[in-house]
């Protein structure tokens, strides 16, 4: 039988010691139990850590997935995309034609597509300066501040591999424009030769316009 452990710092002798051996296997002290519990916490916040980067990542392969499908849609069937004179949303038709790829979805008190970090997509038909021009125009505007600069990465690398098919791309406050095959001359940076580094460099302008207390959009062009 186990005997309380406090029993043995009053009894001496032979008796003693049998009593605190035995103590020594009925159970664990304080001190000890102090131990075990640390140790569990360090390594479930290493776990809870692990489970949050795991989660993060498949988001934003998520995310890339989805908009991917999205620009292809909406290249696909802006040539039956006709405006009225004036800026036209299509994200209605989109949302009726079913054309909305799964980890996104449709407000339309609102009439704005979301993706899986919330940050606003509107599909339209733009009438340029000239008052002749028109142009396809595909918008995100980030509103995560602690993954703009990955969204914004997901986004470029989603407009090159349609380079064939795009005017350009411009992020707010990037001083270039980044050019699609057909336009991209001497002198322009092309979409399709755009790096790691080079996409970085593009998106680094989210990350300073959250620090300035701003937002991050991108627009990616076409026509039909």
């Amino acid at each position: 039988m186990c005997r309380n452990f406090l029993t043995t710092c009053t009894i001496s002798g032979t008796r003693g010691k049998k009593l605190q051996a035995d103590a020594a296997l009925c159970g664990r002290s304080m001190v000890e139990m102090l131990g075990v519990l640390a140790i569990i916490g360090v390594l479930s916040v290493g776990a809870i850590s692990g489970y949050s980067k795991a989660m993060l990542k498949y988001k934003l392969n998520k995310q890339a997935e989805s908009f991917s499908w999205l620009l292809n849609y909406a290249l696909q069937y802006s040539p039956q995309l006709k405006s009225n004179g004036i800026q036209t949303s299509y994200n209605e038709f989109f949302y009726k034609m079913n054309l909305i790829p799964d980890g996104m979805t449709y407000n339309a008190g609102r009439n704005m597509i979301y993706d899986n970090f919330n940050s606003v997509i509107n599909i339209y038909r733009n009438l340029e300066q000239n008052g002749t021009t028109e142009t396809n125009v595909l918008t995100v505007s980030m509103d995560t501040s602690d993954i703009s600069k990955e969204i914004c990465r997901n986004l470029v690398w989603a407009a090159k591999e349609n380079s064939h098919s795009l005017l350009s791309v411009h992020a707010d406050r990037y001083p270039y424009r980044l050019y699609g095959d057909g336009y991209c001359t001497d002198g322009k940076k092309c979409l399709k030769n755009m790096t790691l580094n080079d996409t970085s460099e593009v998106c680094e302008i989210c990350t300073e316009e959250f620090q300035q207390g701003g937002g991050c959009r991108l627009q990616i062009i076409w026509w039909d």
